[in-house]
């Protein structure tokens, strides 16, 4: 169980951060209202991802709902919430500046998420619906659950994905695959989310977990610091010119060479043998 500030993460947290070996789970844990993430688990969030920066010893991020057949029915829009109650605050007196504090707010906790030099997986265990997408979305990569669902149904509450979701998904599916699933907020079976590009992979129900451990075991078999390096690279070219992303390419790739690590990967690799990667 992961280190929270000085306390442990408990099994009672809406959010559970834990540990196996190089990798970290973060479990969304509300199961009686279908994990809806509320402001606590967006604090928490937060909160492990600023432990996750520092923390040399996690490769993967794995994020996933804690019960067997769901990820995340969305933003908790109970009124009695802090963030919902103050949102309707907001309106009643028309004070779009508060608005936009708090919208600006939980989009620095899901791009800080996105930030993460580690690789990110979101794992969609089930029943996956509006701000979970978006926060699968912020994620490197996502696989789903066989069975699962997804949705976008913020249309039908007069709201919009707001937490970086519908710029996000945009540059994930392009412009007209969002909009369509956005105005439509149809459900999504696993199947389209994987032709539209949504998810990497599909995975059978029965046995989920194992399917997905040897996943994620796929991607921390390799370099840590050469998976950083990618990461950062695309990411930070996607607005840039052709030949200044270029340069910024190979700027990286002397980085990463001079850092050593190529030297335990190309040894092992003549040795028959696999790396022990250096954190």
């Amino acid at each position: 169980i992961y280190d929270l500030g000085g306390r442990m993460s408990q099994n009672n947290d809406p959010l559970i951060c834990r540990e196996e070996g190089d990798i970290a789970f973060i479990e969304i844990n509300r199961p009686d209202v279908k994990n809806a993430l509320n402001l606590e688990c967006w604090q928490l969030l937060d909160k492990y991802c600023d432990g996750l920066m520092d923390d040399n010893k996690i490769r993967v991020l794995v994020i996933t709902g804690r019960s067997d057949d769901i990820f995340s029915a969305g933003v908790d829009v109970t009124p009695t919430d802090p963030f919902i109650a103050g949102m309707f605050e907001a309106l009643q007196n028309r004070d779009k500046a508060k608005l936009v504090k708090g919208f600006a707010a939980m989009q620095a906790v899901v791009s800080k998420l996105a930030r993460l030099p580690i690789p990110t997986v979101a794992a969609i265990n089930g029943l996956c619906y509006g701000g979970a997408v978006e926060l699968a979305a912020a994620c490197d990569i996502r696989v789903i659950k066989e069975g699962a669902v997804m949705c976008l149904q913020e249309a039908r509450l007069g709201l919009i994905p707001d937490f970086g979701g519908t710029v996000r998904l945009s540059r994930l599916i392009g412009p007209a695959r969002a909009k369509e699933l956005i105005f439509t907020a149809r459900r999504i079976l696993p199947d389209e989310a994987k032709a539209l590009g949504l998810v990497s992979h599909i995975f059978p129900a029965e046995n989920f977990i194992s399917h997905l451990s040897e996943y994620v075991k796929s991607i921390t078999a390799n370099g840590p610091r050469a998976l950083a390096v990618v990461k950062e690279i695309c990411d930070t070219t996607l607005a840039m010119a052709e030949n200044q992303a270029l340069e910024f390419e190979h700027e990286r790739a002397a980085e990463n060479i001079l850092s050593g690590q190529c030297i335990e990967g190309i040894s092992a690799f003549l040795e028959k043998r696999a790396p022990k990667w250096q954190s």
